[in-house]
């Protein structure tokens, strides 16, 4: 209502002024600056519902911390007892993350590991999610490789890749990875995971 009521000011300011050269300038100063209100509020909509969207996806309470390294494979069901726990997936979806690492290893490299289900588990994924596990210690990979984050994701109707290239884009940063891998605080990382 405000921005109606100053968008007639400035129309009839500037009509008065200059007849009807003044209501046509008026108009157009009047659209510019709807069109400016519009852009802004969908854009602030848009925000909002990302935020809450990528929020659900990764919850503060699916975020461990400072845990004593284990094996890859109790690491990888801990994710997959995270995510069945957290609602996202059946039990069978635990298995199917095992399978996952007998085919080909979910080190991507970074310190980084990202466990999830085979292709044909996708019927097991209730709605997506993902779990962060913080090995400071790290979790042996095979080859050397050292996973200091394991993150277990479900992707449903195969939103996995979505999933999985926003978190390579928020990680392809060393300085960020190092960061999450030191951090005591859960805000830190779901801020950085969640904001692609």
């Amino acid at each position: 209502m405000k921005i109606i009521d100053a968008s007639n000011l400035i129309v009839g300011a500037v009509a008065s002024n200059r007849g009807f050269t003044g209501n046509v300038l008026g108009i157009t100063i009047l659209t510019i600056v709807s069109l400016l209100v519009v852009i802004f509020l969908i854009k602030k909509q848009r925000e909002g519902l990302s935020e809450k969207e990528s929020n659900e996806i990764l919850k503060k309470e699916n975020i461990l911390l400072g845990l004593k390294s284990v094996n890859k494979e109790d690491a990888i069901k801990m994710a997959g007892r995270l995510l069945v726990d957290g609602g996202y997936v059946e039990e069978e979806y635990i298995q199917a993350m095992l399978e996952r690492e007998d085919i080909v290893s979910t080190y991507i490299g970074n310190g980084i590991a990202i466990p999830h289900g085979v292709g044909s588990s996708k019927d097991k994924i209730k709605e997506s999610g993902i779990v962060v596990l913080q090995f400071q210690e790290g979790v042996d990979f095979g080859d050397d490789n050292k996973a200091y984050l394991v993150l277990g994701i479900a992707g449903k109707d195969n939103e996995h890749l979505k999933i999985l290239s926003n978190i390579a884009t928020s990680l392809e940063d060393k300085e960020t990875v190092e960061k999450l891998v030191n951090t005591k605080d859960v805000n830190s990382i779901q801020k950085i995971l969640a904001s692609n």
